[in-house]
């Protein structure tokens, strides 16, 4: 009985640990975590407890011609390991992700109950940007050339009254200087009274500024008005930006400049028109820019002294003044150290602490001091704008110089969720390519739950009719088959938690399977034991040749299986088909421990027992008795080989 004292120790440390694993329903050591509040914690696929099924398509594209490319096999790994961090992080779950073809992602996220926060989770890239927004730049408009103008003359507009004419029509009176030009189209309307109209020099009509008329070729007129409709656009913004952000009256002079047309031309004298209007005329390639009063006397210049300054031969270049513009200075969410949510310490509200790494740090120290330098110079005030994914969150005024490192995130509408699944995307990187939801599934986990437990009632119904005919067909073995039996189901549950083994529908089906196939091996056992039995073997020697002759058949039939599961679990993977994938992975677990059921646990106990008095009793060991099997069974054990 010694000789097997170690191996029922070794086996019930086993069924110890087993029972410890199952008896938790969450286990925490140290770092290692498993567990959820399903059955013995185990986790659960999408068909047993419901979630959310989600398939994404690598959307990265040519910039010029906006074709989707193709992506490396790198590119979809890292894509997945970014996106396993982000979910894992977040809380949501267990998550199951897998690359389907070359392209595409499997996501699938058991016990999900808000799908849309999962969405914007993984699909969004989280690529951060810093940007220095620089105040009153000059932007030459290269694209326009002299084969774009048919005529540059000067001209009068007879037919402009007070009411149409664009002194105020887009921006508030209050904001609106001598020197801040104006972008007006027909329908533009001014509320600006006659009286607001400069003097023209004309003689008798006060009303009818000098123009420079340009015409342009279609081509050109066509370039032209976009850049009109942009210059208006940011007008409109710049009042809009100025509002949102509260700037003190003493900051806003340098944000509210309005974007206007800068005009150059060249002939027999340069002249430059910083203060403009423009208004089409009749024909839609015409242009007029009306020529700004005389410095110091509010007074329009004649046609004949604006004809004569163009000359014969005149050439117009055209640049954009911008009340800003954003200049990229490399830096980025791949220079952050640290991104955690916080509440802002004076208001309250949600923001992300973010923490520079050493190149971040000096970067944005350099830019801060640069600003801050600026500003206190005169030459305008900076804002360092924050864009995520190209959507701007904030562009705030840079008061002090900024040399630890750390800065906030803040922007309109963020609530505690969204600072938090922010700081998560930023930990954990950004995207490394773009994607693309192309199908999403909810799973209703009613279905899923009704599912479960009629696999457990089948499941128990099954053991039990098993467990039944072992112990009436083959007595005491069966009996220790049947303990073997529910050892092998605690075994491979508690190594489903540990792994952890997502359990699915399908997995239910293959756990079955395996206690079919763990019965299978003792039947075969036990059926050569009969055998060796019925030749005059005495019990001990009966076992041995048993296990020693059915390993052959046991080892071939799961081979077999452990192959099949394996090519299953290939196919699956490269499929997508996480169902047939479930089957094999759990199959396997279960055929693995079920050869370590038959092989080690039923064929201690069986030496074990036959060590013991029970050895004596005959009819306990075989369903059919014969008078020389009674005797060698029944033979001292010291007599037994």
């Amino acid at each position: 009985m010694r000789r097997y004292g170690r191996l029922v120790v070794f086996i019930a440390v086993l069924i110890g640990l087993a029972t410890l694993i199952l008896a938790f329903q969450n286990i925490a050591v140290g770092d290692f975590e498993r567990g959820s509040d399903n059955r013995l914690g185990l986790s659960l696929g999408l068909d047993l407890q419901g979630g959310s099924h989600l398939v994404y398509q690598a959307a990265l594209r040519d910039p010029d011609t906006d074709e989707i490319l193709d992506v490396s096999e790198d590119q979809m790994e890292a894509l997945k390991r970014t996106i396993v961090r982000r979910v894992n992080a977040s809380g949501l779950g267990e998550p199951i992700i897998q690359l389907l073809g070359s392209d595409r992602l499997l996501i699938q996220l058991p016990g999900v109950t808000d799908p849309d926060r999962a969405k914007s989770l993984i699909g969004e890239t989280a690529r951060l940007e810093f940007k220095r927004r620089s105040s009153n730049v000059l932007v030459d408009l290269d694209q326009f050339t002299q084969e774009d103008i048919v005529s540059v003359k000067a001209g009068l507009l007879p037919d402009l009254n007070a009411e149409i004419l664009p002194t105020t029509s887009l921006f508030p009176p209050e904001s609106a200087t001598s020197t801040a030009g104006t972008v007006a189209t027909s329908t533009a309307t001014s509320t600006a009274a006659s009286s607001a109209a400069p003097t023209g020099a004309t003689g008798d009509d006060p009303l009818a500024p000098v123009a420079i008329m340009v015409e342009f070729t279609e081509s050109g007129a066509a370039k032209f008005n976009i850049v009109l409709d942009r210059l208006a656009d940011n007008l409109i913004a710049a009042n809009e930006r100025i509002q949102a952000l509260g700037v003190p009256p003493e900051l806003a002079g340098g944000l509210s400049n309005p974007s206007r047309l800068d005009v150059t031309v060249e002939g027999t004298e340069q002249l430059r028109f910083e203060t403009i209007s423009i208004l089409p005329q009749d024909s839609p390639t015409t242009f007029a820019i009306l020529v700004p009063p005389i410095v110091d006397s509010d007074q329009l210049p004649t046609l004949e002294e604006v004809q004569g300054r163009l000359g014969d031969d005149p050439k117009i270049f055209f640049a954009e003044f911008q009340p800003f513009a954003d200049e990229d200075i490399g830096l980025t969410g791949d220079d952050l150290a640290r991104a955690f949510p916080s509440q802002h310490t004076a208001s309250g509200a949600p923001v992300v602490n973010i923490e520079f790494n050493d190149k971040g740090t000096r970067i944005f120290a350099e830019l801060t001091q640069n600003i801050v330098q600026k500003e206190q110079e005169g030459r305008g005030v900076d804002q360092i704008a924050i864009f995520l994914d190209d959507e701007e969150l904030i562009a705030p005024v840079v008061q002090t110089a900024i040399t630890a490192g750390t800065a906030i995130i803040q922007g309109p509408g963020f609530s505690l969720e969204r600072v938090l699944d922010l700081a998560l995307k930023l930990e954990a990187g950004r995207l490394p390519i773009p994607i693309e939801l192309i199908q999403e599934r909810d799973v209703d986990a009613i279905l899923g739950k009704d599912s479960l437990e009629k696999s457990v009632v089948a499941g128990f119904v099954g053991l039990g009719l098993v467990l039944l005919f072992m112990t009436l067909y083959y007595r005491l073995p069966g009996v220790l088959a049947s303990v073997s039996l529910l050892i092998y189901v605690g075994l491979v549950l508690a190594i489903f938690k540990i792994i952890p083994v997502t359990l699915t529908l399908s997995g239910v089906a293959a756990v079955i399977l395996s206690v079919g196939m763990a019965v299978d091996a003792n039947i075969l056992i036990f059926e050569r034991m009969k055998e060796e039995l019925r030749a005059g073997r005495t019990l001990l020697s009966s076992i041995n040749i048993g296990f020693d002759r059915a390993w052959p058949a046991i080892r071939d039939g799961n081979v077999s299986t452990l192959i099949t599961c394996a090519i299953l679990f290939w196919f699956a993977d490269r499929l997508g088909a996480s169902i047939v994938q479930g089957f094999a992975i759990t199959l396997a677990i279960g055929v693995g421990v079920s050869m370590f059921s038959a092989i080690v646990i039923t064929r201690t106990f069986l030496r074990f027992v036959s060590t013991s008095r029970m050895s004596r009793r005959t009819h306990w060991w075989t369903p059919s008795g014969r008078s020389g099997v009674a005797q060698q069974v029944a033979a001292p054990v010291g007599q037994r080989s």
